[in-house]
């Protein structure tokens, strides 16, 4: 989201006067030595600065567009990809399988088994959608299971869309079985699904509001900061600072070592949550 991001607009102002100030300075000079009239050179340079600023707003306006049609397409994609999780696999399968076959020559492709089956240049391909939740991990069991059933219906090639993450020595598994394995990473889904489904202007308004209506929650960041499991921790770096505070007699250590102990004191003695009640 970095290129993305647009400066501030006193910055931008300051940036496009300066620009035109010196592209007219460099005109005027280049007209001033070409024809020794000051007069002249000044009407020319005008003019010419001119052309130049309505070239630089034409280049200015197709930049904003390919930027947003790239915001629009990656937020899309992302929304689309993470709507698969809670759709069935033969839905999930074909939403995936119209994303490929936007980017890939598939063709003829019907519901088989929990996926899709088409043609790719003459070669059966079986297509399946992993349905997890993006922080979760791809297994060698899903690829299995997948290399089974591609065996059983007599596929030359099998695809995996992952909507979580993939491990490299689940990577490494798939590249050795028979037929071929091709695991899609949940980024280059999103990057399918943006091409074919960006963003449209509800979604973005929808999402923007959501975004502006939350609220920091104090419970929440209480709570991890005073994990338990935490409290070993803050103890360790209270005492080493507090160790280096003794050594160098240095004021510098002596306040984030009270800090990280008496965060060790109350994420050690913070009321947990009680038993299971029903």
């Amino acid at each position: 989201m970095q290129p993305l991001l647009r400066r501030t607009k006193t910055s931008g102002i300051i940036d496009r006067i300066g620009l035109r100030v010196f592209i007219l300075a460099l005109c005027f000079i280049w007209f001033y030595m070409l024809w020794g009239k000051p007069v002249q050179s000044v009407c020319a340079a005008i003019g010419l600065t001119l052309l130049i600023n309505l070239a630089i707003m034409q280049a200015e306006k197709r930049t904003v567009q390919k930027r947003e049609n790239s915001l629009r397409q990656k937020i899309g994609g992302q929304l689309a990809v993470d709507a698969l999780v809670y759709e069935t696999g033969k839905s999930a399968a074909n939403s995936v399988a119209q994303w490929i076959s936007n980017a890939v020559p598939l063709e003829g492709c019907e519901e088989k088994e929990s996926g899709v089956y088409g043609t790719l240049e003459g070669k059966r391909v079986y297509i399946e959608c992993m349905r997890k939740h993006a922080a979760s991990k791809v297994g060698k069991d899903d690829v299995v299971s997948i290399v089974r059933t591609a065996r059983l219906l007599g596929m030359d090639i099998a695809v995996l869309c992952c909507t979580c993450q993939i491990p490299p020595d689940v990577a490494g598994y798939a590249d050795e079985q028979a037929p071929r394995v091709r695991l899609i990473s949940r980024d280059m889904l999103i990057r399918l699904a943006g091409v074919c489904a960006p963003a449209t202007d509800e979604q973005l308004s929808e999402l923007g509001s959501r975004t502006r209506g939350k609220r920091f929650d104090i419970e929440a960041f209480k709570q991890r900061i005073l994990e338990a499991g935490k409290a070993k921790r803050y103890g360790l770096y209270g005492l080493g600072l507090f160790v280096m505070f003794l050594v160098t007699r240095q004021w510098l250590y002596a306040i984030p070592a009270a800090m990280c102990l008496a965060l060790f004191f109350f994420s050690r003695f913070h009321r947990r949550e009680g038993p299971l009640t029903l």
